[in-house]
């Protein structure tokens, strides 16, 4: 029913938006404070801009996902064109904001361009806007669809949202270290291991409800059984997004308070990524085998 480009599309397109949504976050709340040092500004100001120009290149690939699964480059811009009153054309709108707002950003960064504080911290607030809409966007696209009983569930668009901002907040995680100066943002970065270590919990119980509500629907029973048992997917979703995706890196958060840093594996950040990948790919197979 869905191609794999629109999986990708889904993904990339929530990736991107998580990792915008944390990057914007973190710039607001950090020049919100008084104490930040110029060598902290700096090296924020770094770091920013690399995740502006990481977000703004995954929200491109979205893009170009969903170009090729058109087909024709004429269909993807009469969504633009001709808009109308769905969710495709609300998310297409929010994609290309998203694009044209972080390329902003990224260039204020990357290549200095002159832009105002007030202008600046704007656009940063339209970013978390647009990235928030973007990833509750990517859930409800399967969500509303009333045709596939596994995909028409409640917890969906929350598991989604959780899901892609514990990707971005990986993504983010794991490219710090490659930034300019930034063991001086460490205070910064364990406060972001600690806000991802909560959305991971959350998302826990988002699969938690998730399931819960498919058991309760008759209708969805079937392709939950393709979903979770090994004769189906259920080997790439519980190993791949349950406990490599989710579980792992939760576990790896909550060793950071007793063992501190030390807890603190790249791979597990890698894991949580390519969990979110596996969750979109096994839902639609799931709810594609179920239409059979």
């Amino acid at each position: 029913m869905l191609g794999t480009f629109v999986v990708v599309y889904l993904f990339l397109g929530g990736c991107g938006a998580g990792v915008l949504l944390v990057t914007a976050a973190w710039s607001l709340l950090f020049h919100c404070t008084k104490t930040r040092t110029f060598g902290q500004s700096r090296a924020l100001w770094a770091l920013t801009g690399r995740l502006y120009l990481v977000s703004f290149t995954l929200l491109a690939l979205s893009a170009l996902c969903l170009l090729l699964d058109l087909g024709k480059p004429d269909r993807f811009f009469l969504l633009f064109l001709r808009p109308t009153p769905s969710l495709l054309s609300m998310g297409s709108f929010a994609l290309l904001a998203a694009l044209l707002v972080s390329g902003c950003l990224a260039a204020v960064h990357e290549l200095a361009w002159p832009l105002s504080s007030g202008l600046r911290k704007g656009l940063e607030v339209l970013c978390a806007v647009l990235a928030t809409v973007l990833m509750a966007y990517t859930g409800l696209y399967l969500a509303l669809m009333e045709a596939v009983p596994l995909w028409n569930n409640a917890a969906v668009p929350v598991l989604f949202v959780l899901s892609s901002l514990s990707s971005g907040a990986a993504i983010v995680l794991l490219l710090v270290p490659f930034s300019r100066d930034w063991p001086l943002l460490i205070g910064w970065i364990d406060g972001l291991h600690r806000a991802h270590r909560i959305v991971l919990g959350l998302e826990l119980l988002a699969l938690v409800a998730f399931l819960a509500l498919a058991v309760a629907n008759p209708f969805a029973v079937p392709a939950l059984v393709q979903l979770i048992s090994f004769g189906g997917q259920g080997a790439w979703f519980l190993a791949g997004f349950v406990l490599g995706g989710v579980v792992i890196p939760f576990g790896t958060e909550a060793l950071r308070l007793f063992l501190g840093r030390a807890a603190s594996v790249a791979a597990t950040e890698v894991l949580c990524v390519f969990g979110g990948l596996i969750l979109r790919f096994c839902l639609v197979l799931a709810g594609s085998h179920w239409l059979g």
